[in-house]
């Protein structure tokens, strides 16, 4: 498959903790000839350029209070979004690409070249690839960090995008059933 066969360069990939959207990307990526950034690509691309406490603190997803990160970003480089967006944003813009997470459906919303998927799966496979995935025990332990992460991912996005989700980015919604 050539890069250009879909007619749209940037996929965005939203996911649920544990339901497989990484790997989807991943597989995706590999099969498009399409760059691949995630986590630690973006973690890697930001100590190259200078920026990793700032990017680090914004790809844990953690909750954090959106005055007073307001505040600190318009404070350390005023008049400009922070720098994680803008990253995402320059990546996005230099070739065809997969992001997983880090709001990028919704930095690119409405760019003819870009639209967004994500990933759900049910609770049961999403606990049997957590406890597989991280070495975990239990499954209520299993269970426990799925509900905490996906409570702090919703946190984040109300934060860095001042409200819920929006579904009315997402183009495409996967439900990977139970295997």
């Amino acid at each position: 498959m050539e890069v250009n066969d879909y007619g749209k360069t940037i996929i965005c990939i939203g996911r649920e903790y544990g339901s497989g959207g990484h790997a989807i990307g991943k597989i995706l990526a590999k099969r498009t000839g399409y760059e691949f950034y995630d986590k630690e690509r973006f973690i890697t691309i930001a100590k190259e350029r200078g920026f990793e406490g700032e990017v680090e603190e914004y790809l844990e997803e953690q909750p954090m209070n959106s005055l007073l990160y307001s505040i600190a970003m318009n404070y350390s480089r005023p008049k400009k979004k922070p720098f994680p967006f803008e990253l995402v944003e320059e990546l996005a813009a230099e070739k065809p690409c997969i992001i997983i997470g880090r709001c990028a459906g919704y930095l690119t919303h409405g760019q003819d070249n870009a639209f967004s998927v994500f990933v759900h799966a049910d609770m049961e496979k999403r606990i049997a690839t957590v406890m597989a995935r991280d070495h975990i025990n239990t499954r209520l332990k299993a269970k426990r960090k799925i509900e905490e992460i996906d409570e702090s991912a919703v946190l984040s996005v109300k934060n860095s995008q001042g409200k819920s989700g929006d579904s009315q980015n997402i183009i495409i919604c996967l439900l990977i059933p139970h295997i």
